[in-house]
């Protein structure tokens, strides 16, 4: 399947989109082209978000800065920062979970399955930022 005929699936499904068969995509493309509204200026529609956030955006929804960077770089640290940036959330509402666990009322507080999730949540971020910088 070539990508290239097909800008509202890549822009929805992103790589993906190019193991899909081709009857299956042409279908999903018409019905994406289908459902788009004309361009009024009145807002960002959501395959346009789609299509900023594939090209590398970073966790304040700018670009990263080229600087010297080749677009692959950019797209690595644009990742780097979601994942921070993730990592971050995830780590305040599993504060904030421990301080309603210690201190709040049982009615408040999150089962030790959602604790549990947002701790293997944090590790598998972290397992993935370890990957993606650079060693050496």
């Amino acid at each position: 399947m070539s990508t290239t005929h097909y800008p509202f699936l890549v822009a929805t499904l992103g790589e993906a989109a190019g193991r899909l068969p081709d009857d299956l995509a042409r279908t999903l493309e018409s019905t994406l082209a289908a459902t788009q509204p004309a361009n009024t200026g009145d807002g960002p529609t959501l395959l346009a978000c789609l299509r900023h956030i594939r090209q590398g955006d970073g966790a304040d929804g700018q670009p990263v800065p080229g600087r010297g960077r080749s677009a692959s770089q950019r797209a690595a640290l644009a990742r780097l920062d979601r994942a921070t940036a993730g990592m971050g959330v995830l780590l305040e509402v599993l504060h904030a979970a421990e301080r309603v666990r210690v201190d709040g009322e049982p009615d408040q507080q999150v089962g030790d399955d959602v604790r549990e999730g947002l701790l293997l949540a944090c590790r598998g971020l972290c397992e993935y930022m370890g990957t993606q910088l650079p060693t050496g």
